[in-house]
């Protein structure tokens, strides 16, 4: 499913639950709304696996269907009974990326367009000038196309593989979230994660070890995984949380200290949430700025593709001129 269509099944289960209805019952309602096929498929995969006695974290636990992030929050929510408030996050979450794919998307109309005027301008002159036929200068078109397209393809491969590492490797992620806009939207969206899940954890009054470790994993970064290590051996040992948060470079000072004294006077609750609040905020933020960022650094290299393009005819057309005249 999109980020779109998460955010209006976890919108929907969130507002069902939190009318007071189980979770079946807000399956049902939502299956007779006729959803979309995909949320269609997970909701009856759903409601089947609870009407064979699972939790309901089994029950959305597909691995297929469901994220790292949503199977994380939902068992923690159940465990606490905290499930509108779990769905909630997610809907928020979820709402944030669908916003940002659709904001890069349109940023990227425009620079496409023009790329595709630089192939025709990169081909057709020149094979006028040069006196081929319309097939020949088609398949140039074409030619020229595929390796854009190639190019392009092998970039997100490697960004991709990047950013699939970075969870779990604490170099990678430290240098992707040195790039200007993008590491500060990832920072943002990894404290995002980190804080919902710790909030929700809190909430359902689990051990501080899980707490530490499920928040961990849900950032999907891997220095605060790293420095979620030395949180997890503090919490096996009783201690507070505060000094070790404080003393990490992990996570922004402002909130390691107001971490520190909500532990300190036991609002631990209220000050997550906030903090859940802000982290998703500034993270909807810096994901807009990189929608409107990389769409421009793509137009600027276009523009650059383009007037090379046109210098390079206008240099072949004088330098024929020339040889015509001699």
């Amino acid at each position: 499913m999109s980020p779109a269509q998460r955010h209006l099944l976890h919108t929907e289960l969130a507002k069902l639950l939190g009318a007071g209805f189980g979770i079946r019952q807000a399956i049902a309602a939502i299956l007779d709304t006729r959803p979309p096929s995909d949320q269609a498929e997970l909701l009856r995969e759903a409601d089947q696996a609870l009407s064979e006695g699972k939790s309901i974290a089994q029950a959305f636990g597909n691995p297929a269907r469901v994220t790292d992030l949503e199977r994380t929050v939902i068992a923690a929510g159940e465990r606490g009974g905290r499930l509108a408030q779990a769905f909630q996050h997610l809907a928020d979450y979820f709402e944030m990326l669908a916003s940002a794919r659709r904001e890069a998307l349109r940023s990227m109309i425009y620079p496409g367009v023009l790329l595709h005027m630089g192939v025709f301008v990169a081909t057709v002159p020149g094979g006028l000038m040069a006196g081929q036929s319309g097939g020949s200068i088609l398949l140039s078109i074409i030619l020229w196309l595929a390796g854009l397209y190639l190019g392009i393809a092998l970039i997100v491969v490697l960004v991709l593989g990047l950013l699939n590492a970075a969870p779990t490797n604490v170099g990678i992620d430290r240098w992707i979230n040195r790039i200007p806009v993008i590491g500060k939207a990832r920072k943002s969206m990894a404290m995002a994660r980190f804080t919902k899940v710790y909030h929700i954890g809190v909430l359902a009054g689990l051990p501080m070890a899980e707490v530490v470790s499920m928040a961990s994993d849900a950032s999907h970064s891997g220095t605060i995984r790293e420095a979620g290590k030395a949180l997890r051996l503090r919490a096996d040992e009783g201690g507070a949380l505060g000094p070790v948060f404080v003393a990490s470079p992990a996570f922004p000072a402002a909130f390691s200290r107001s971490y520190a004294t909500a532990e300190e006077a036991g609002g631990l609750d209220k000050d997550l949430e906030r903090w859940a609040r802000l982290f998703h905020d500034e993270a909807a933020r810096g994901i807009k700025a990189v929608a409107i960022a990389v769409p421009k650094v793509c137009y600027v290299l276009i523009v650059i593709f383009v007037v090379w393009k046109i210098l390079g005819f206008y240099s072949g057309y004088y330098e024929t001129l020339e040889n015509l005249g001699e």
